[in-house]
């Protein structure tokens, strides 16, 4: 595409040289750009995209787009934008053919409980026969062929997600579900998707070092609900679909210009469940609807998992799905890598992963655990550097309240002290009464603390491995060491003989 004809797109764009020069692609890091990328140099955390423009045209980038003027060799285009993290996103999308207009785009956001509610919802539009791509955490699914997710973000940035997108399109999927955060949003990595549905799970205290306050975190996401309003030639129905449960939802209600669907199980809502049973192989439950009512058995544990499938029932309802998509789908669809998976090696205790790394969802899965298991609960978790310190605290407590014995541990501290992370931590469990060496202790070795668990778990007792779950690499420093917690769960049972 001619740099002009792109900056025709491109809301406020204006070409200052080389009006003509072709741009084949979008590129937001100049160690990654191909000869013909058009590089836009963004406004970072850390460092300005400014510094990097010799870099990225000495690569091949063929044009620049920057929010102020740079200079540029003769030949190489410049165009000016006036909010380049903006620009990224529609000027992505544009040179990617604009992907999400090709297909049905549902949008998930909230705290905890995203992943898994991409996968439910995808699962259920494929069992209505739909062609399915979602974009997660853990994974990318495009069409038939799912693979881990390289990004190391929740929601990967715009250049990403728009080719990710037309992967998709190109292989022939209908409907895309992405995982959308809060940081995704604020920072306008989703702008140039055109999203047909958004989902809001629910809100608890996360990111508040990024977002200042729990009215901003709730604000940044409703703006998924406001991008209902997007221009689009699509001609499927928009909406919105909110956890009725959840104070937070008003806020979403009022951002969406859309009908919303509600979902829920402690009040009223559009979809709703009852005579709930809870096990620790899986739930059994009724959907009740406005237009009927369905019986589901999942494979997937605990309450919050029925309300995952209720928000997956409220887009079957919303876009006039049959309710038999919804327990076909529960029938055969398994959660996601790391979320309450459990590693079943012969040993006579449960051993389970699971990505629990907020105060809110180590809560619920160790709510989870008690209900389910007859004798004791042994956990092992850390908190990962650069997080909202305030929560370390809040989830020693939390840890002292439900397990019987805890190890904290190293959980990607980055270029923080893992003893300062962990000390900190301590000091809430202590204020709830947890003693150490009696109610905790504390192993920087995250190997050695989940053998130590091992080797105190009893028939009918229960380990839980929280804050890693799908995750494959350790943070620590500057850089990353491999890591499983599922591997190394696997391998400390065989060195005690199981498996």
């Amino acid at each position: 595409m001619r740099l002009v004809d792109l900056a025709a797109t491109v809301p406020g764009a204006r070409v200052v040289a080389g009006h003509d020069v072709e741009v084949r692609r979008a590129a937001h890091d100049s160690r990654r750009v191909e000869h013909g990328d058009l590089f836009v140099a963004r406004p970072g955390a850390t460092t300005y995209g400014l510094r990097f423009v010799g870099d990225a045209v000495a690569r091949g980038a063929t044009a620049v787009a920057a929010q102020t003027p740079v200079e540029v060799p003769p030949g190489v285009g410049l165009l000016l934008v006036p909010d380049a993290r903006a620009a990224l996103g529609e000027i992505a999308s544009v040179l990617a053919g604009r992907p999400s207009e090709h297909l049905r785009l549902v949008g998930v956001t909230g705290t905890d409980g995203k992943t898994t509610t991409c996968h439910l919802i995808g699962s259920v539009l494929a069992a209505a026969g739909r062609r399915v791509g979602w974009m997660t955490t853990a994974d990318v699914r495009v069409g038939d062929d799912v693979r881990p997710s390289v990004f190391g973000l929740t929601t990967p940035e715009a250049t990403e997600i728009q080719r990710t997108l037309a992967d998709m399109a190109d292989a022939g999927v209908e409907d895309a579900v992405v995982e959308v955060s809060s940081h995704a949003l604020a920072l306008d990595r989703v702008r140039g998707c055109s999203f047909d549905a958004a989902v809001f799970t629910n809100l608890s205290p996360e990111h508040l070092n990024f977002h200042g306050s729990m009215e901003a975190y709730a604000a940044a996401k409703a703006t998924l609900f406001a991008m209902l309003d997007s221009p689009t030639a699509k001609r499927w129905s928009r909406m919105g679909v909110v956890n009725a449960d959840d104070p937070a939802s008003p806020t979403m209600v009022g951002a969406s210009p859309a009908g919303i669907v509600s979902y829920g199980l402690e009040v009223p809502a559009d979809v709703t469940a009852e005579h709930v049973r809870l096990g620790i192989g899986g739930s059994r439950f009724r959907i009740r609807t406005p237009v009927g009512e369905i019986d589901v058995e999942t494979q997937l544990v605990g309450r919050h998992n029925v309300s995952n499938w209720l928000a997956a029932a409220a887009i079957a309802l919303g876009w006039g799905i049959d309710l038999t998509a919804v327990a076909d789908a529960a029938a055969t669809t398994a959660a996601p890598p790391g979320r309450f998976q459990r590693v079943q090696r012969g040993q006579p205790f449960e051993v389970v992963v699971d990505f629990a790394h907020t105060p809110r969802a180590l809560e619920t899965t160790l709510a989870t655990l008690r209900e389910m298991v007859d004798g004791r609960i042994f956990l092992v978790f850390g908190m990962a550097g650069g997080r909202d310190a305030g929560n370390r605290p809040t989830m020693g407590a939390i840890a002292a309240r439900y397990a019987d014995f805890f190890i904290i541990s190293t959980d990607d501290p980055m270029r923080e002290d893992p003893r300062e992370i962990a000390d900190a931590v301590a000091a809430g469990a202590r204020q709830t009464g947890a003693e150490d060496g009696v109610s905790f202790a504390i192993e920087l070795d995250r190997r050695e603390a989940i053998r130590q668990l091992f080797r105190r778990a009893r028939p009918g007792d229960a380990v839980l491995l929280a804050g890693k779950g799908h995750e494959r690499r350790m943070l620590v420093g500057e850089g990353a060491e491999p890591w499983s917690d599922t591997d190394t769960a696997v391998d400390s049972l065989a060195d005690l003989g199981f498996g």
